[in-house]
């Protein structure tokens, strides 16, 4: 399983929107995105993805499965 942990930095446990520097880095370690858009600042995580909320230490992990890869055919 994929896992990402950044500081909570204030956001609310329904809108945790990434940041372009953590999205780049979820992306770079195969996280997959229903929406990776750096110009315009947009990223969207594809689902399903699971998020631990650490409010004492400010801490937030996201995890999500790896893309599957394809069967080689013997």
């Amino acid at each position: 399983m994929l896992s990402f942990t950044t500081q909570l930095a204030g956001r609310s446990f329904r809108e945790l929107p990434l940041t372009p520097d953590e999205a780049l880095r979820m992306a770079e370690v195969g996280f997959r995105f229903a929406e990776f858009n750096p110009e315009a600042g947009r990223f969207r995580l594809s689902q399903p993805y699971e998020l631990v909320i650490i409010p004492d230490r400010n801490s937030l992990t996201i995890r999500q499965e790896p893309p599957l890869r394809p069967r080689s055919i013997a």
